[in-house]
């Protein structure tokens, strides 16, 4: 039967209403693995919180009625993803960085079509800084602003920034050393399927931007082709992540965030083909721990992430 706050089942995690429009009815589950984790004990999904090729184990995903976004109503909260996220593996860790940084860049060119990329830049999630590597060449910033928690990476992203005048700030949502109205360029790649609070972070980075400013937002398409095909298997179904987006869905949060769309392009991601071997066996339900490596070579597929460019009203 159709959800409502109500009537999920005692758990120990967190029951929320829809993180786009708040409405708390939701349709049946859209999609659940084997075995839902809203019936598993926290200590029992440890095992599945990182690793590919493993069994297949996530939060049911219903869909909002009100605004159609794909989401949990049963998921971690704060507390507890403080506690996994601090144990997690290194994200697309067989994908070479000369790959991601080709990735990057396409994300890149479709901000540098539509922005000016001047006054100042923030970024949340940043990484070692492949994306913001590519402003860093333009040399038109005036500042940056990089939000990144993990400080393991702080070496490398300080390398990157090189002689710009920047900023990195270990807390993801504390936004309060940026100027409001200074930012003529916020980028989030693969961050907003993670937050359980999304409208609130974009709120507070739309206070940020400076009239006709940028936001990039990079996500997971659940409207794409591959989605359909993978069906419970597809990748992004996976405990990291409270929600998914799709054109739609993505265009309605950005709608009440105060935003209005620019673009939305589905994007291109560089694999080497081995990755996408040990991808495509996995999805077929097959575990294998590494494919041949006869094949040295990498290929650029729209697999099913979109990208999208808005500003503020």
């Amino acid at each position: 039967m159709s959800g409502t706050m109500t009537a999920i089942e005692a758990t120990e995690f967190s029951q929320r209403a829809c993180p786009s429009c708040a409405a708390s009815s939701f349709g049946n589950a859209a999609i659940s693995s084997p075995r839902r984790a809203e019936v598993m004990r926290l200590e029992e999904l440890r095992p599945y919180w990182s690793g590919f090729y493993k069994e297949k184990v996530f939060f049911s995903y219903r869909r909002c009625k009100e605004c159609g976004l794909l989401f949990a109503p049963v998921f971690f909260d704060e507390a507890q993803l403080g506690g996994l996220y601090r144990s997690m593996d290194a994200n697309m860790a067989l994908v070479p960085k000369e790959q991601l940084r080709r990735t990057q860049q396409g994300y890149f060119n479709i901000l540098k079509s539509t922005s000016e990329l001047e006054n100042g830049y923030m970024e949340i999630g940043p990484d070692v800084g492949l994306f913001a590597e590519n402003c860093v060449r333009q040399e038109r910033f005036a500042k940056y602003w990089l939000f990144e928690p993990n400080r393991c990476v702080l070496p490398e992203l300080q390398a990157t920034m090189g002689s710009q005048d920047f900023t990195v700030i270990h807390d993801m949502f504390d936004f309060s050393a940026v100027p409001d109205h200074s930012v003529g360029a916020a980028v989030m790649i693969h961050v907003l399927d993670h937050l359980l609070n999304p409208l609130t972070t974009l709120k507070e980075i739309r206070k940020k931007l400076v009239p006709d400013g940028k936001l990039l937002i990079v996500t997971h398409n659940e409207a794409s082709f591959l989605r359909y095909i993978a069906a419970g298997r597809w990748p992004p179904f996976c405990l990291q992540h409270p929600q998914l987006y799709s054109p739609n869905s993505v265009r309605a949060l950005l709608r009440i965030a105060g935003y209005k769309i620019v673009d939305i392009e589905r994007t291109k991601n560089y694999f080497p083909i081995q990755f996408l071997l040990l991808q495509s066996l996995w999805a077929l339900g097959f575990k294998p721990k590494s494919a041949p490596t006869f094949w040295n070579k990498s290929i650029g597929l729209k697999v099913g992430n979109i990208a999208t460019v808005a500003s503020a009203y």
